[in-house]
């Protein structure tokens, strides 16, 4: 009998080898199949059952947290009973499961009704039928535990050699399907972190084989939204990325390739592409190599930016410090320019008062009067091109200021020219000086006639306007604001790009020799950034030109709706301030003639107001000091000289007599004039105080009161302008 039952063991052993075999085909069938983790669970329990009817089999999941065991197969189980025992927590009591997971190891329990490991949860399984239960955990190749594996019987009863080395296997099993399913669920996870990563990037991704016709394998959505191209559209033709990049910077995309292709380090570009409509995008291209694989090209992943809005507030930033560096040229030549000019014209009163008025020479000396007139005109608009030139601005309706305007464009633009003047309904107030509006729109009619001399049609408009983020970037970097606009437009010969960028520099032009100085854009450009304002060109050749003058909109509740001028109100928010230190000085601003009044008249120098009083004048350009002194000297003033603050200071320290009149040019080296009439003050409070300046912008200086007066005379200045200065500085009460 033991013989027989021996053999029966050893013929069964082929019969267990096979079964797990074909355990073994399905499962590990399923899994490279990429079957779903329950499906391959529940049939590794239904092949399991098969082979031993008498046992139920159950797969418990542990979670994340590592406290719980959920539900993963049970094909036979009652569904009552694993819904009740889903969710338990594992622990040194919790039946066969809970407690073999808390161990880390098998438990078996013979009879379920009488083991203490079950007393808690025997109500759930003998209801059911289920007497023994034997579990083992499930571990991951690092140690960790990943579930149970469970079968139960119907009756109690001990280990079987047999059924131990099944669940073992099934075990086994049961851990690559659970392990496996985790990685792909984390693989997953990883890919669909890098995809919303990559789609939600402000960028183009892209994998590519290199080479200028290499095919695209892969291009993100944003392609779409970018370059107006969808990704299947991008990848269907190889030679897409190369058509697409403009002419001009194919080479530097080429170049870039071909050093990336010899070194393998980083790839790295930027360069322009067409979108679909039309616009020229800037992109940075950024590329690593990816992998090479035989029989194939190599791989590259790259990002593309756009970086059109950096290449423009780049390009901006280089305009604004160009135009800011000619400003300081400009600046600086019209302020020796000036100090030139009132030698010239200084000497010519000189010349014209000693010839008889039917004199020939005397109409030789007008014209010199003449030309020293036109050429302070340049250095003035010079001065409204670099910002130094004196503004008075007035809270004003640009609508009137266009009405005055008005009146003298249809003369100056000629019969030919069609003038159309759109005023804006309701027009928002601005600040700014209206006389140099005036010059602006003047400037910009005349441009406009010389860009039509066929004929053609010139608008002037004005009008209400709020730009938002997008409109900014439209409008060449105008910030986001509530505007009022001028703009002036014509159908004359437009103007490409390069001409553009250069239209407001001083001196440039497109005009024939003679036609033109150069100036008069330079002049509106000055004129908008002292106010405050921005200026906005769209022009193509043969298209006409626009030039939109954006001015930022004041309060009307602060203004406006109280009747007062902003110079007024100015006015009031000084005197309200509390008197400064007393080493300052007020400099108000100076009300002379402009030249070309005295040019006119010609006065003689006997008709000058003369006077006895002491004037200390300082002056470091030569020429200039002698002119003045000798001017003054004529007319009975005693002078004293210095060609210094040093030199004014030690004359003024040693000499005992009062000193009436300082007469002082405000730029000097080493003490300027400013800072030299702040230390003479308090030694010679009685003495009144002269400025003479080549900058235009000092004949406004802001310096708070302090009980002394003072006023600027602007180079350059007639003798005459002198003689009457001096004479109503030292008339002037004392404060």
């Amino acid at each position: 009998m033991s013989t027989g039952v021996q053999r029966t063991a050893k013929e069964d052993k082929p019969a267990a080898a096979g079964a797990l075999a074909l355990l073994n085909e399905s499962v590990l069938g399923l899994i490279r199949a990429q079957a779903p983790l329950p499906k391959i669970l529940d049939t590794l329990c239904a092949h399991v059952e098969k082979q031993h009817s008498s046992l139920i089999c159950s797969v418990l999941l542990l979670d994340a947290d590592g406290s719980t065991l959920r539900h993963g197969a049970a094909p036979s189980l009652p569904k009552e009973y694993t819904q009740a025992i889903n969710g338990a927590q594992i622990g040194p009591c919790v039946g066969s499961c809970g407690t073999a997971v808390y161990r880390k190891q098998a438990v078996v329990v013979e009879d379920i009704a009488t083991d203490p490991l079950w007393a808690n949860f025997r109500h759930l399984a003998l209801p059911h039928g289920l007497r023994a239960c034997w579990s083992t955990p499930i571990a991951s190749q690092d140690g960790g535990i990943l579930g149970t594996f469970a079968i139960y019987y119907r009756e109690p009863r001990s280990p079987d050699v047999e059924h131990l080395q099944l669940i073992t296997h099934a075990t086994h099993l049961a851990g690559i399907a659970i392990e496996h399913d985790r990685a792909r669920s984390e693989l997953r996870a990883a890919e669909a972190r890098y995809r919303t990563l990559v789609e939600r990037l402000p960028a183009i991704t892209y994998i590519a084989e290199l080479g200028a016709s290499g095919p695209w394998h892969y291009v993100s959505p944003q392609i779409e939204t970018m370059l107006g191209y969808s990704p299947g559209e991008w990848l269907s033709d190889p030679m897409n990325w190369m058509n697409h990049i403009h002419p001009e910077d194919r080479e530097i995309a080429l170049a870039a390739e071909k050093l990336f292709q010899e070194t393998h380090e980083l790839f790295h570009a930027e360069y322009r592409m067409c979108a679909r409509d039309g616009r020229l995008l800037w992109f940075r291209d950024e590329g690593v190599l990816l992998q090479q694989t035989d029989g194939e090209g190599l791989l590259m992943q790259g990002v593309m930016y756009d970086i059109t809005e950096r290449k423009r507030l780049e390009d901006q930033l280089r305009h604004s410090q160009k135009m800011e560096a000619v400003g300081q040229l400009a600046g600086g030549v019209a302020h020796d320019f000036n100090n030139l000019l009132m030698l010239i014209q200084a000497h010519n009163e000189n010349l014209r008062d000693r010839l008889a008025e039917s004199d020939p020479a005397r109409r030789d000396a007008l014209e010199i009067e003449n030309a020293v007139t036109r050429a302070a005109s340049l250095t003035n608009q010079l001065l409204a091109f670099s910002r130094k030139q004196v503004l008075r601005p007035k809270v004003l309706d640009l609508n009137m200021v266009l009405d005055e305007v008005s009146k003298m464009l249809e003369r100056l633009i000629g019969k030919d020219i069609e003038l159309r003047v759109v005023h804006g309904s309701s027009l928002g107030r601005v600040k700014a000086d209206p006389s140099q509006i005036e010059q602006v729109i003047l400037n910009l009619a005349v441009n406009s006639r010389d860009a039509m001399p066929d004929g053609g049609t010139l608008t002037i408009e004005t009008r209400d306007v709020e730009l938002d983020e997008n409109d900014s970037r439209n409008h060449q970097g105008v910030p986001a604001g509530r505007y009022v606009m001028l703009a002036v437009s014509d159908t004359g010969d437009g103007m490409d790009t390069e001409t553009q960028a250069r239209i407001f520099e001083p001196f440039f032009t497109t005009k024939a020799p003679g036609k033109g100085t150069g100036l008069g854009l330079a002049t509106v450009y000055g004129v908008v950034k002292h106010s405050d304002g921005w200026i906005w060109v769209d022009s193509e050749p043969g298209r006409g030109t626009t030039f939109k003058i954006y001015l930022p909109r004041v309060d009307k509740s602060r203004v406006e709706e109280s009747g007062i001028e902003e110079s007024a109100v100015e006015s009031r928010l000084k005197e309200s301030k509390p008197r400064q230190s007393p080493q300052e000085i007020k400099v108000r601003e100076s009300k002379i003639e402009p030249l070309s009044s005295f040019l006119k008249t010609a006065p003689s120098v006997s008709s000058a107001p003369k006077g006895t009083e002491t004037v200390l004048v300082v002056e470091d350009q030569d020429g200039i000091r002698d002119i003045v002194r000798e001017s003054l000297r004529r007319n009975g003033y005693k002078v004293l000289i210095a060609v210094d603050g040093n030199e004014a200071l030690q004359m003024a320290a040693s000499y005992p007599d009062p000193i009436h009149l300082l007469v002082t040019d405000l730029v000097m080296p080493n003490i300027g004039g400013r800072e030299l009439a702040q230390r003479l003050t308090p030694q010679r409070p009685a003495m009144k105080i002269l400025f003479m300046s080549g900058y235009s912008e000092h004949s406004a200086l802001d310096i708070e009161e302090t009980g002394t007066s003072a006023a600027v005379l602007q180079k350059p200045f007639s003798l005459d302008a002198l003689a009457r200065s001096v004479r109503r500085v030292l008339d002037e009460p004392a404060l």
